[in-house]
């Protein structure tokens, strides 16, 4: 059975210009970071992280983190190992700041990233066994056969980068199957995060715990997303519009995920 949620993508784009919340990080290159801060506004106690922390108290930061900068797509949890009960707070942005919605504030119990660990926008899946992004993963940038010890239970998903991949319902890429682009693009000063995610499979027209298998590119009828180009060619259909190309001052974007 499908767990219910309700997903609220509250709070708004950082523009460059305009408020403390939406300064400007100016970084040579992509690599993936996040300061957490235990203020609004980026103020207050600080920590920089570049890998995934499954227990926040470890390094004094547990349930104190306001605001963030950083650059990638960073998920904060609110208990330890990645899971929630109430919240999952995300961040997506280049060099960028924001301040989370304030149901996330205080609330931060363990912190990972999504994507390549090689590179912000390098093609790269990530398979949850928890809707909205939440529990164990199977990830990686190659074909997958077969799902392992996490056959039959993938619920939440994301893609990076700029080629698709598709999700099949039988191992050995067999079966029903969705093809996935990212269908959102942030760019900043020529770095750039391709991405999406899904919460729920029923997203994207597949079964809760169906995945089985996992193949490079675009091989389905069905297709969700679309490459930054805004082509697929094959022939293939849509069940969604083109990427949203964000401005290239939209750097930053904070959300609110009611689990």
């Amino acid at each position: 059975m499908m767990t219910l949620f309700c997903a609220i993508w509250s709070s708004f784009l950082v523009l460059a210009s305009s408020s403390p919340i939406e300064k400007e990080i100016t970084r040579a290159d992509d690599l993936r970071y996040l300061i957490g801060y235990s203020e609004p506004y980026s103020t207050g106690v600080s920590y920089t992280f570049t890998e995934y922390v499954p227990d926040l108290s470890v390094v004094m930061m547990d349930d104190i983190i306001d605001s963030v900068c950083g650059t990638g797509l960073w998920i904060l949890y609110d208990s330890i190992n990645y899971d929630s009960n109430h919240e999952v707070c995300v961040y997506e942005g280049v060099n960028g700041c924001g301040t989370w919605d304030t149901f996330c504030w205080n609330v931060g119990s363990s912190l990972r990233y999504a994507g390549s660990p090689s590179g912000i926008n390098n093609d790269y899946y990530n398979l949850y066994k928890g809707t909205t992004l939440r529990g164990e993963e199977f990830r990686g940038a190659t074909d997958a056969a077969d799902l392992g010890i996490f056959d039959l239970t993938i619920s939440s998903l994301v893609v990076t980068g700029q080629s698709a991949w598709t999700f099949y319902e039988g191992l050995n890429f067999s079966g029903s199957a969705v093809c996935v682009y990212a269908d959102q693009h942030i760019s900043n000063n020529g770095t750039d995060l391709d991405f999406i995610h899904v919460l729920a499979l029923s997203e994207i027209g597949l079964p809760n715990n169906s995945i089985r298998s996992v193949k490079r590119g675009c091989h389905a009828e069905r297709v969700v997303g679309a490459p930054l180009n805004g082509t697929r060619g094959g022939g293939k259909t849509s069940m969604t519009s083109a990427t949203e190309e964000m401005d290239a001052m939209s750097i930053t974007r904070v959300h609110t995920v009611h689990v």
